[in-house]
């Protein structure tokens, strides 16, 4: 029975990535809603990765003898390359060509409020603090993640920003995370040559540094990026102190375990505790006869909790409690794992849940490799064909299951390049996917096997090479390029050329935002506000916003459920009164998004907004209030174009 379980497990680990990450499962319970780009996908596999195939099998029939000599020449020259040398040159790549990501698609300026908050949040802990004093115009520096209510700072937990920090310091926090993809790839050479040896090592890591998902995310300010690090280096030691025959080895290993779990803890608790309950149950099995490292685990405990101790200071500093993080000060109980309403008004269900795993599996065909094949199809083929499953088969697939089901039950549905809150378990993806073709070339002879050798060569050098295809590493640079230009804006290139000293800068970021930051204003928590913001529209939610200013009313008790209502009862199909078509013709006009603005402020000795140039969100005539305390600065708009062919917003004297 246990040899049974033991052969079949891959089979049903393949069977659901098939029906979760293959078949579009999200769709079929969203009638076609939750993954529109899966038909032209489809046919993209059918036709190119198709064809593909066929062609390499075509090959194999004809040539065989060739693409074998071919084959072992490849590999004798890859093996021949010395491991300092091959291993250094990859993770070299992965480090440029994620820097070079960061500058030509995103031009190295935040893009979503994760980054944005971390970064401002880094510029907290340089300027000596944990948290600012609440601003006392806070409607002007409002954003997205940020906690304004007793103390003024990021909802996330320390570790993030104080790495940001570090970066910050240097001048180069645009770098640190591209070098930490380099690292990454470092790392996870080491943990392959322990557990499959020097050929897989190579082609694993090859694999990473030739991963987009991890290139372009690398490429971003967004925490995931350490965490995956740190997860990497736990997973490396990890195979030493299984390994390990002596005390001390064991003992160094397993303190290397901690302290990266404990610090990528530190990051994002969720991903750290799935690393940790999968690691744990790992070591638990190798007690059994090794005293050494039984005792090993003393350390490892020690090393994990120090990180974990500073989150807990900051937290009591900040959020009042040791084990209470940001998220739960913004939304409290709604942000916790399970079913329950979210914090925007949602009810997370477990149907909910299922299709939030089909999602993100469904992410990786595509975004994870931009491969002509789908990625689960090529992981899954090469689980159909392991006969033997060792215990890091095991290990791999309980990395990847078990960050999937986590974030599951999670409510948010989380996108950013890609699924990334599979972004930690990218080592055990990776690894699945580079061991796919060997296993495969394994259990068939002839054609088969030859093919399966070649495909994902070729696969590679298709999504790096093929510059017409939208569906490509070329394709996805040219989509980011095109997508966002306002996000590259760089703020210290338009003072710079402005020749801008002691000024205040209002970025009009539209109507919309205006909205959102006047709703924090009243009193209206983040959650309910966005809430309002999908549920009513513009034009209502601003004259609303109007008419409680102007009684003088907060969103506080009865009046949020009066504020509420008032903005929900108005006719979208009615005429918009002057005030809203002034709004959107200004807006018309010319928007900048305030993402790229925001972390630009200093921070004065007494904790308030700073700095030669400061940066505000434009709120029209309400910018007034803002005249006693800034009176002694030049003050520009940042938003309206120039001309009506402009792509860019410009800067313009007040």
């Amino acid at each position: 029975m246990r040899s049974w379980s033991a052969a079949t497990f891959p089979l049903a680990a393949a069977l659901l990535l098939f029906v979760f990450g293959l078949y579009p499962l999200a769709n079929i319970m969203t009638n076609g809603t939750a993954v529109p780009w899966y038909p032209q996908a489809l046919k993209f596999w059918v036709v190119i990765g198709g064809g593909l195939i066929v062609l390499l099998l075509i090959a194999a029939r004809v040539a065989g003898g060739h693409m074998d000599r071919l084959w072992d020449r490849m590999c004798s020259i890859t093996l021949g390359i010395p491991s300092p040398v091959f291993v250094g040159a990859a993770s070299l790549f992965a480090f440029a060509a994620s820097a070079t990501f960061a500058v030509i698609c995103f031009g190295r300026q935040p893009h979503n409020a994760d980054e944005v908050a971390q970064l401002f949040h880094a510029k907290i802990l340089l300027s000596g603090r944990l948290s600012l004093p609440p601003d006392p115009n806070p409607e002007f520096f409002g954003m997205d993640n940020m906690i304004e209510s007793s103390r003024w700072y990021s909802q996330f937990p320390i570790g993030g920003p104080a790495l940001l920090a570090i970066g910050l310091l240097v001048r180069a926090a645009w770098l640190l995370y591209p070098a930490m993809i380099g690292l990454t790839v470092l790392a996870l050479y080491g943990f392959a040559r322990r557990i499959f040896g020097e050929p897989l090592a190579r082609g694993a890591a090859l694999l990473m540094a030739l991963c987009p998902f991890a290139l372009f995310v690398g490429a971003s300010y967004m925490n995931h990026v350490p965490v995956l690090l740190f997860t990497t280096i736990a997973l490396w030691q990890l195979a030493v102190w299984c390994d390990a025959e002596r005390a001390r080895e064991a003992n160094r290993a397993a303190a290397l375990i901690g302290l990266a779990i404990g610090i990528a803890f530190t990051v994002r608790p969720l991903d750290a505790l799935v690393v940790a309950v999968v690691v744990g149950v790992m070591q638990i099995t190798q007690l059994r006869g090794a005293s050494h490292r039984a005792r090993s685990l003393l350390p490892q405990t020690l090393a994990g909790l120090l990180p974990v101790a500073i989150l807990m200071y900051v937290n009591t500093r900040t959020t009042g409690a040791p084990l209470r993080l940001g998220y739960e000060v913004l939304y409290g109980t709604a942000h916790q794992l399970g079913f329950h309403v979210d914090p925007y008004g949602t009810l997370h269900t477990p149907e909910r849940a299922v299709l939030f795993a089909s999602k993100y599996l469904l992410g990786l065909d595509v975004l994870l490799f931009e491969w002509p094949i789908p990625a689960v199809l090529v992981i899954g083929l090469g689980l159909v064909a392991l006969r033997r499953p060792g215990k890091w088969d095991f290990f791999l697939l309980a990395l990847l299951f078990v960050q999937v089901i986590a974030y599951a039950l999670y409510w948010h549905d989380g996108s950013f390049r890609g699924p990334r809150f599979l972004f930690t378990a990218l080592p055990a993806i990776v690894m699945l996917a580079a061991r796919a073709p060997g296993l495969i070339a394994t259990a068939t002879r002839g054609m088969l096997r030859r093919a399966a050798q070649f495909v994902l060569p070729l696969a590679v050098l298709f999504a790096w090479t093929a510059y017409g295809v939208s569906n490509s590493v070329p394709g996805r640079v040219r989509m980011y390029r095109r997508g966002s230009p306002v996000m590259r804006v760089d703020p210290d290139v338009v003072a710079r050329r402005a020749g801008l000293h002691n000024a205040l800068v209002f970025v009009n970021e539209g109507t919309p935002a205006r909205n959102q930051r006047d709703l924090w204003a009243l009193g209206l928590s983040k959650g309910n506000a966005a809430r309002l913001m999908v549920t009513a529209s513009t034009c209502a939610i601003r004259l609303t916003i109007d008419g409680a200013l102007q009684r003088g009313e907060s969103a506080r008790g009865a009046g949020m459920d009066r504020i509420i209502r008032q903005a929900i009862r108005f006719d979208s199909a009615a005429a918009h009164p002057q005030a809203c078509i002034d709004f959107e013709q200004r807006d018309e006009r010319g928007m900048a998004s305030f993402a790229p603005f925001f972390p630009r402020n200093g921070i004065t000795s007494d904790g308030r907004i700073g700095g030669d140039v400061v940066y505000a969100l434009d709120l029209g005539e309400h910018n007034e209030v803002l005249r006693q305390r800034f009176s002694n600065r030049s003050w520009y708009r940042f938003g309206a174009r120039t001309s009506a062919g402009d792509s860019l917003p410009a800067l313009t004297p007040y």
